[in-house]
């Protein structure tokens, strides 16, 4: 049978099982020559600012020197994939909100706020007045949405005061009403936001969500269900699929079998990987069945103002080991899905900037004390007290080069993955713009100077191996400079229709043009 006949009937009998097609439609592409490098974009968060004296490198451009909390990536062979950012102006975006709670909002819309959420104990909860720039990227660049359009994980989810800002990074393009306590918008129309994207909390749902599709059925209804008792019997999920799966081999171009091969292997590398931790990290797991249920911990929706000193921020257990093995799961998730470009876009976030996760060992002390994160470090009001002789300040440090060094392990592991989706070669990291970000400079909450790095896109235009510093140049104009390495240009965002006016809202801000020196 010719092989367009052979195709369409392949789909026409494949059903809902979407990935199955877009890995056809791949390795035709590749076959013709005519498919484009794909462009990528991992937004990572890590909570609660830096310190700034354990931080900043010394001297400047690529003759720099780094620091001790940037030492990690360094370590790992990334000198060359990192540009630091220093000297952005977050605070000039503006709007109503609490530091963290704004910070966050800002961060990913580079939109002013309009409004604070009703209904909680504060009123410092604030609602994005714009779509985060995840979300506006996919809106203006239809290449980017692939067979799953993001994925978004998040490690934990517990917060002070039941606020959604601090835990959430995507905001749609779509908006909502929404009951404000604080609401300064102009014109006097009725208080809304633009719909808050939550994350995943379940390595086990992103799972299904990016992979579920190579199954016959798609990711939802009862496909879970068998995907969850494919697991529980320790079968692949691409098991489910070796009828559809022979197919395609048969009808795809020989010369593509080995990448069929190459994603069958990757799906594999990461359920094996995924089982290994269900097996030897069982004290980790949710105590709940299937063992493969690991999950984040759930804010429990309670009010904890516990700020009444550093006792206060004492807790019983630590979480960083499940907080580690949450981020690995998570981090192996999107890498794959990347591999397999079943998504061009994806969010990682280690927890909200009001997060409550137990770091133990990290203390200085003494006594040695089981501290949780932001409770601890929000004892800091001043800058006075960021000096390396400050106890909290130095345990705020071991906290931000834990995460450090967990994020240059991932993000050398990407520069050693091949991108099977390259035509010209090339490994994951240098086609994807790693944004590593914080909601705040530092604990008191300013928002000027922000610490910033920017990894990989060597693809897409970056120039590593920079410390650069902008003194005290709008944050919005980082946001932009992303978005043009994936092509918008600003023309693109003045003719967009965004919130049902003209013009991106990040264009309401404060902002002068892309940052010089970043794309060459």
């Amino acid at each position: 049978m010719p092989y367009r006949f052979s195709r369409r009937s392949f789909i026409a009998g494949t059903g809902a099982a979407v990935g199955l097609h877009a890995l056809l439609r791949s390795a035709e592409a590749l076959a013709q020559g005519s498919a484009a490098r794909p462009k990528r974009l991992l937004v990572t968060h890590h909570p609660c600012g830096t310190m700034r004296y354990a931080w900043t490198p010394t001297g400047g451009g690529t003759t720099y020197t780094t620091s001790r909390l940037l030492q990690p990536f360094e370590d790992a062979g990334l000198r060359d994939d990192m540009i630091i950012l220093d000297g952005l102006n977050m605070a000039v975006i503006g709007g109503p909100g609490g530091g963290a709670e704004k910070g966050t909002v800002m961060m990913m819309t580079g939109t002013p706020t309009k409004g604070t959420r009703s209904g909680e104990s504060e009123t410092d909860d604030a609602m994005a007045a714009g779509p985060s720039f995840d979300q506006l990227l996919l809106s203006l660049r239809p290449e980017m949405a692939r067979v799953v359009p993001s994925l978004y994980g998040l490690c934990d989810e517990r917060v002070d005061f039941q606020e959604i800002s601090t835990r959430c990074l995507s905001y749609s393009m779509a908006t909502r009403p929404q009951m404000a306590a604080i609401w300064n918008a102009p014109g006097g129309e009725a208080p809304n936001e633009n719909v808050p994207l939550r994350a995943t909390l379940k390595p086990f749902d992103m799972y299904a969500q990016a992979f579920g599709t190579l199954m016959p059925g798609g990711s939802t209804g009862g496909n879970l269900d068998a995907l969850a008792k494919a697991r529980l019997a320790k079968k692949s999920i691409l098991d489910l699929s070796l009828r559809e799966l022979a197919r395609l081999r048969t009808l795809a171009p020989s010369s593509q079998k080995a990448l069929l091969d190459a994603h069958e292997g990757a799906i594999r590398a990461l359920e094996m990987k995924l089982d290994a931790m269900g097996s030897s990290s069982a004290a980790c797991m949710v105590p709940a069945p299937p063992p493969a249920d690991l999950v984040a911990p759930i804010d429990d929706g309670k009010n904890h103002n516990n700020y009444g000193g550093l006792s206060s921020a004492v807790a019983a257990t630590a979480d960083d080991p499940l907080h580690a093995v949450l981020g690995e799961a998570f981090q192996a998730i999107l890498r794959t899905a990347f591999q397999c470009d079943i998504t061009r876009v994806g969010l990682f976030q280690w927890s909200p900037g009001t997060n409550h996760v137990a770091f133990a060992g990290l203390y200085p002390g003494p006594p040695p004390l089981i501290l949780q994160h932001h409770p601890a470090v929000h004892g800091i009001i001043s800058q006075a007290q960021m000096v390396p002789t400050n106890p909290v300040a130095e345990f705020a440090v071991a906290v931000e080069l834990w995460y450090n060094v967990r994020m240059a392990s991932f993000l050398k592991m990407l520069k050693e993955t091949p991108d099977l989706h390259d035509p010209n070669g090339g490994n994951l990291l240098d086609n994807t713009v790693v944004p590593y970000l914080t909601e705040v400079a530092d604990p008191t909450s300013v928002m000027s100077p922000m610490p910033l790095t920017l990894f990989g896109g060597k693809n897409l235009g970056f120039v590593g191996g920079q410390y650069l510093d902008f003194a005290n140049r709008s944050y919005v104009d980082l946001l932009l400079t992303i978005l043009q390495s994936f092509g918008v240009t600003l023309a693109d965002l003045q003719a967009a229709t965004v919130n049902g006016q003209a013009g991106a809202t990040l264009l309401k801000a404060r902002f002068s043009g892309p940052l010089p020196g970043v794309l060459g």
